[in-house]
């Protein structure tokens, strides 16, 4: 016969007890179980703008800035910038920001470590012209367009958003130079041209010359060909002011070698101070110099130039205007 199993009261209360002992591990586990609250970070969201009122006539804007966001605690943030925005998130804390455009012909930068003193410079040339005084002159290649923006404080608060708009200002300033030949024009082969007392590098943040030795900056004006007495060129420099030897703004002078029958040795040279102030960047306008000279060849040096006409502008005003027949020193 089969077995017959009986669940009494016995049965019952070892089930109950059975549960009991389950519920219990349960709740002691979920006691042991260490729950961490999320804390908001200490930090807020920065935005910034570029406006580009300032970029110069006929210049493409910049396809990327660079950006460097400097914190009060020593800390440097670096970001580049191609779409014309930024956007991120900063710890809480005050800022100063800088922000220029990294890729420039002729151009490197150093000092970016440090607001106040991050700079950029033209890069040198092999050329090396002696002075009368004995001082020499460095030669750099003209600088590309440089631009830079910057802020001086830029707080950041806790959950809060702050929106600020850098203007970028071109750092160079650009000369014209039109040169004029009447006369024997036909010998005149060559014409190369200098400006002397510019400013080697400048501060991207101050906009003052980094350091205080001029240089010399050449370009080489070309022949116009539909009318054979006019030479054309243009030269970019820095609008910052130089100091000479002894501390003071260095001159600017133009300086133009006139070859004669494709000779390099058969030259003769006219230099000029174009009395202009390079300081102040872009906001004193193109430089503009006219000059007109004619050429003898019948003089018994062989060659003689007189200048005949000199004249430099500068945002449409005239700074100087020599006219008539000053023969070369």
């Amino acid at each position: 016969m089969g077995e017959i199993l009986h669940f009494g009261k016995s049965g019952l209360k070892g089930g109950v007890a059975v549960c009991a002992a389950f519920a219990a591990t349960a709740l002691l586990a979920s006691s042991c179980v260490k729950r961490e609250l999320w804390v908001k970070p200490d930090e807020g969201t920065v935005m910034i703008d570029f406006d580009w009122r300032n970029v110069a006539q006929g210049q493409a804007i910049p396809q990327a800035m660079t950006v460097y966001l400097y914190g009060e605690d020593g800390t440097v943030k670096p970001e580049v910038i191609e779409n014309g925005k930024f956007e991120g998130n900063l710890a809480s804390g005050t800022y100063k920001v800088l922000s220029w455009n990294d890729t420039v012909d002729g151009v490197r930068f150093s000092g970016l470590e440090d607001f106040d003193k991050a700079y950029a410079y033209a890069l040198p040339t092999s050329g090396i012209t002696p002075k009368a005084d004995g001082a020499t002159e460095s030669w750099i290649q003209q600088p590309g367009w440089l631009y830079s923006a910057s802020i001086t404080e830029l707080v950041i608060k806790k959950e809060d958003t702050v929106r600020r708009t850098l203007v970028p200002e071109p750092l160079v300033r650009k000369l014209d130079l039109n040169f004029r030949v009447s006369g024997d024009v036909d010998k005149v082969t060559k014409v190369t041209a200098a400006l002397t007392g510019v400013a080697p590098s400048v501060r991207l943040a101050s906009h003052d010359c980094q350091d205080g030795y001029a240089s010399i900056v050449g370009f080489t004006p070309k022949r116009s060909e539909t009318d054979l007495s006019m030479y054309s060129g243009s030269v970019l420099v820095f609008g910052v002011n130089a100091k000479d030897a002894t501390g003071a703004v260095a001159k600017n002078l133009v300086k133009l070698w006139v070859e004669f029958n494709g000779d390099g040795n058969n030259s003769q040279t006219i230099q000029k101070d174009t009395e202009v102030d390079l300081g102040g960047g872009t906001a004193g306008g193109d430089i503009d110099i006219d000059i007109d000279v004619e050429v003898s060849a019948t003089s018994e040096a062989g060659f003689q130039v007189t200048v005949k006409g000199w004249e430099v502008t500068s945002d449409g005003m005239n700074v100087d205007n020599r006219p008539g027949g000053v023969p070369l020193e």
